[in-house]
């Protein structure tokens, strides 16, 4: 998603573009794959910006509520990413590596058979495969 659509989507939402977010969303952009806040936290470090953990939390609250970020829980820690194209995860249980997997076509026409047959609107799903990775086999 473009950067200037996401500022616009979170000025209509009555919110700031503070430092701290636009680099939040930069990072997120920039690796479109999931990130935890320990992860963010750290690629914040070396762009030289110290912001408090619980600043983190709550501009990932804020850019969650209001859709721009995506939230999924793998394995009790949280990871955030910006929906760019539509891709799944691979998620290791050992050494909890995730690697993005495009499957193709075939879920999302699933998708809308499901919403047809069931009279549904879709508005978004989330796919983890687990297992061990070949390192950790």
């Amino acid at each position: 998603m473009d950067t200037d659509i996401i500022y616009k989507n979170i000025r209509l939402r009555g919110g700031r573009i503070t430092k701290i977010r636009k680099k939040i969303i930069q990072i997120l952009s920039e690796m479109n794959c999931l990130l935890s806040h320990t992860d963010i936290l750290k690629r914040l470090h070396k762009l030289k910006l110290y912001p408090n953990r619980s600043t983190i939390f709550r501009e990932l609250l804020f850019l969650t509520k209001n859709s721009i970020v995506m939230k999924s829980t793998i394995s009790n820690t949280d990871y955030f990413e910006i929906p760019q194209d539509h891709h799944h995860h691979l998620i290791c249980l050992k050494c909890h590596t995730i690697t993005t997997v495009d499957i193709g076509n075939h879920l999302q026409n699933q998708e809308k058979k499901l919403a047809k047959q069931f009279n549904y609107t879709i508005t978004n799903h989330s796919l983890e495969f687990y297992g061990y990775c070949h390192y950790c086999q």
